[in-house]
């Protein structure tokens, strides 16, 4: 099934970077977007390397939900705290699941 983006199909992303995706709001308040690591677009479906909503739940491998509608990319300070809380909710569950 082909997916409609409206607005995300207008975008350029770069493989490996993070974007923000909302559902309503086209500036994408961090608070309540779905950050994201893009990895490609196949058959106009957006696919991510990983992604969270909260900062201490994240997904990885799996395609952009159809709900959502805009897109920015993430600032570096953005990125930061992205990659820092991958990393620490990493290391915390290897270390309850050992």
């Amino acid at each position: 099934m082909k997916r409609s983006y409206l607005i995300l199909t207008h975008t350029r992303y770069i493989c490996g970077e993070l974007y923000l995706f909302h559902r309503h709001k086209k500036y994408c308040p961090s608070k309540s977007s779905l950050w994201g690591i893009y990895d490609k677009t196949k058959n106009g479906i957006i696919y991510l390397e990983s992604s969270t909503l909260n900062h201490r739940t994240f997904s990885i491998w799996h395609s952009l939900p159809f709900t959502y509608r805009y897109s920015r990319r993430a600032t570096r300070a953005e990125l930061r705290d992205y990659m820092y809380n991958m990393g620490y909710n990493d290391s915390i569950h290897s270390l309850i699941y050992k």
